[in-house]
């Protein structure tokens, strides 16, 4: 109704992709439903390209949030013949020991994707770890591998292996870190601390990138106005194509009706040094997903 734009880059509820339905929402990067469909890609290419037979289990923080994932995750489980068990966790999410001894040592599963959040990824790694899981077979959702929550589970060093899906590049070597560098040290000042936080710091810089790149679209459709509206900054934000940020993030597409951009994501492994991209940008089963977000987003409107 007051048609201003707005985005919820990697949260929120996945129908939001569908720019028909949905014309002033912006997921802008890989929602639960994507992610979804990423970690079950990278399960299934982890082990030898078939998931038939597989056993996968879903450890997920028990709140709509965690439970968004689920119906892409039992759709593909039909889909590709593997045996899912759902593992919810209650709040607030500190103790999980028992779902951990359950996925080693009964279900045994073949893998594992969580979808855990704030201090639950944490301890979710040491729970793992004392039930003997290896955690090389573990995949979490965007909110569960920061340099914070590899910290908190006992550093780097303890979980070598473990993955997590990113919908930005994680680190430090992208060009616009480097002139946010040179910004802070021409006008004489310390870099804040958040900068450390490759993994957070750099999806802020995505979410102000496309704010600032959809107003400068809007602005230059007006002749270099800036008497624009919520509606030119909307058609701003659908005429970006292609964006990438120095290679920061993937070839963002918001064109089209995909206000999704693509679904993209990313895997990234922890070492004993920091992370380490395990994949290329990539879509999981992303034509499964996208009919699913049209069908939802129908239903919602």
């Amino acid at each position: 109704k007051d048609q201003i734009p707005g985005t919820s880059p990697g949260f929120g509820t996945a129908a939001s992709a569908d720019g028909e339905h949905y014309p002033y929402l912006f997921p802008a990067a890989a929602s639960y439903w994507s992610q979804a469909g990423g970690a079950v890609e990278f399960a299934r290419q982890r082990l030898g390209g078939d998931l038939k037979g597989k056993k996968i289990a879903y450890l997920f923080f028990d709140n709509p949030a965690g439970r968004e994932g689920l119906p892409v995750i039992r759709k593909l489980a039909e889909m590709e013949g593997f045996e899912l068990q759902e593992f919810p966790v209650p709040s607030p999410g500190i103790e999980m020991d028992n779902q951990a001894r359950d996925i080693a040592r009964r279900f045994r599963a073949d893998f594992v994707i969580t979808h855990l959040f704030g201090r639950a990824p944490s301890v979710s790694m040491q729970a793992l770890r004392r039930a003997g899981y290896p955690l090389e077979q573990v995949v979490s959702f965007v909110w569960g591998q920061s340099e914070a929550d590899i910290e908190a589970g006992g550093g780097y060093a303890e979980n070598v292996g473990y993955n997590g899906i990113q919908f930005a590049g994680v680190g430090d070597e992208f060009e616009v870190r480097r002139e946010i560098e040179a910004m802070y040290k021409e006008e004489g000042r310390d870099l804040p601390s958040t900068f450390d936080s490759t993994v957070f710091y750099n999806r802020g810089l995505l979410t102000a990138a496309l704010h600032v790149q959809a107003v400068r679209n809007a602005v230059e459709a007006k002749g270099g106005s800036a008497d624009i509206t919520g509606t030119d900054v909307r058609d701003g934000f659908r005429a970006i194509k292609e964006f990438k940020l120095g290679e920061l993030v993937p070839p963002l597409n918001l064109a089209g009706g995909d206000h999704e951009g693509g679904g993209w994501v990313r895997v990234f492994t922890v070492t004993k040094d920091g992370f380490e991209p395990a994949t290329d940008w990539f879509k999981g089963y992303r034509d499964v997903v996208f009919e699913m977000i049209e069908e939802e987003a129908a239903k919602q409107n």
